[in-house]
């Protein structure tokens, strides 16, 4: 069960554990210090992916992070780890919290989860900012045939063991191999995400996406493309990275991030576009410089 040092919420399937960390040195405008809530990849955790980065995050910025329901400390999680309903726990947290209006950050399946907020009008954040991630899994979808497959992640060879680390002492030894990485590889389209770029095009907020151009499960045109259909998007390709740019790099992404979230901070505008008519006037000019190819 979660440490006495995380909060809980009770969802329909369990506890969701989360923290609550509040700025080092607030802003002085707002008078409400903004929140970021930050979303960790499928098998990590809140600490164990965004750690390396709060410093960072929290100087001018109260951060709520989650471990995602079933893992780390949260306990229970929806039938198949079913993104949407993920979601929908997490939002219910949200509204908890009353930060349904705050930045919103997602890693990998973070990513895939903090979109699904937003298309399905689950929260209306202030900015989004997606690291590593991709709108659909749907080969169909995206063009794209790279398979999602935990042997193909480019990390240490010990990786998973350490994974492990991360769940199985707040559950039983071989909770991570039975129920997270199962559940990982269980992971279709429709439990996990495909959405279409006609729906980012409604998507009427500053998105950022960090991604490395050599990713090895979502390759660098679906962010290109992501960012193409978004109507205020800024994309930065970070050259010779792969996939999980907040562990390979994350004084970039902070650096990215903190750029972004300090532009952004005072922005207050709704999310989607539900009349279904997008602005088209200066399009180009909202979109000329908007890809960064980053040294």
């Amino acid at each position: 069960m979660p440490e006495p040092s995380m909060r809980t919420f009770a969802t329909e399937t369990g506890v969701i554990a989360y923290e609550l960390l509040e700025a080092n040195t607030p802003l002085a405008s707002p008078t409400v210090t903004p929140t970021i809530v930050l979303l960790h990849n499928f098998m990590s955790t809140g600490r164990a992916a965004w750690g390396a980065l709060l410093d960072a995050l929290t100087e001018h910025f109260r951060v709520l992070l989650p471990d995602l329901p079933g893992h780390g400390q949260s306990v229970g999680h929806p039938i198949g780890f079913h993104h949407r309903h993920i979601a929908q726990q997490l939002a219910a947290l949200l509204a908890h919290e009353d930060v349904l209006d705050a930045h919103l950050a997602g890693c990998s399946s973070g990513g895939m989860i903090a979109q699904l907020l937003v298309a399905d009008g689950w929260m209306q954040p202030a900015s989004l900012a997606l690291v590593s991630t991709t709108y659909s899994t749907n080969p169909a979808t995206t063009g794209q045939l790279a398979r999602l497959e935990p042997a193909r992640f480019q990390a240490g060879r010990r990786w998973m063991a350490a994974t492990a680390r991360l769940h199985d002492p707040f559950h039983y030894e071989g909770y991570y191999e039975d129920v997270v990485l199962a559940g990982f590889r269980r992971l279709r389209p429709e439990t996990a995400i495909d959405l279409h770029l006609s729906d980012l095009a409604r998507f009427a907020l500053p998105v950022c996406l960090i991604h490395g151009a050599d990713d090895e499960f979502f390759p660098v045109a679906i962010p290109q493309a992501m960012a193409a259909a978004l109507p205020d998007a800024t994309l930065h390709i970070i050259p010779g990275q792969t996939h999980g740019l907040i562990f390979r790099q994350p004084w970039r992404v902070a650096e990215l991030m903190v750029q972004f979230l300090d532009a952004h901070s005072l922005i207050s505008s709704p999310i989607i576009d539900r009349t279904g008519e997008a602005e088209n006037e200066n399009e180009e000019n909202r979109k000329a410089g908007a890809v960064h190819f980053d040294g």
